[in-house]
């Protein structure tokens, strides 16, 4: 079996199985199998044909690729670095809407139903979740989390490890610096220059 095929996701909780779900979708892999950093978390199928392996094993398969699973995004951006950014690999369902012409960084996930349209361009480890929508010429920084139903319109520039609350929304042509959560429902509608939390219509910061 050739090991290039052999996709690993690393990060056994909901969100892995909601990778682990695309992946097998997707297509492509001799096999997909799952770890996780806690041992007690290593035993049994993440879904079924999704075997899970202990965390050091998996990692020493150093052909396989990896798709960095986990809802944190620092423990996302930690895993990353561990493991290498050369060693990722994206999933993208194929119920997902991508461009040609966008560009995914390295072990991103692209959900059921999202957009990314043209120009786009998506960081590292990133999650585009579902149905949400970054649209023509966007740019989202590493590690970031665009949550179901959120949307970026045209234009917008997301720092990384920026979380996105479900629905909420970012008006053409403004710009998210790094370390900024927006909750659910928000509307930003002023480019976002300070770290922090931010919620409401419009988004003001909280903290």
């Amino acid at each position: 079996m050739d090991a290039k095929n052999i996709l690993v996701i690393v990060g056994a909780g909901g969100h892995g199985r909601v990778v682990a779900d695309a992946a097998l979708a997707q297509g492509g892999w001799t096999r997909v199998a799952a770890t996780d950093g806690d041992p007690a978390r290593c035993a049994g199928e993440l879904l079924p044909g999704v075997a899970l392996q202990g965390y050091e094993p998996a990692v020493a398969l150093r052909d396989a690729v990896f798709h960095v699973a986990v809802g944190s995004a620092r423990a996302r951006e930690h895993e990353t670095h561990a493991i290498g950014a050369q060693r990722l690999a994206a999933v993208i369902h194929p119920a997902a809407t991508v461009s040609p012409f966008a560009e995914i960084g390295a072990g991103t996930f692209v959900a059921a139903q999202a957009v990314v349209a043209p120009r786009a361009k998506v960081g590292v480890s990133t999650i585009v979740n579902h149905g949400a929508v970054i649209d023509h010429d966007c740019v989202v920084g590493d590690y970031t989390h665009i949550a179901p139903q959120a949307s970026l319109s045209g234009a917008v520039r997301i720092g990384a490890r920026v979380f996105l609350g479900s629905g909420a929304r970012v008006l053409p042509g403004l710009s998210v610096c790094d370390d900024v959560v927006v909750g659910a429902g928000a509307v930003v509608i002023a480019s976002i220059t300070e770290p922090g939390v931010y919620a409401g219509v419009p988004a003001r910061r909280l903290k």
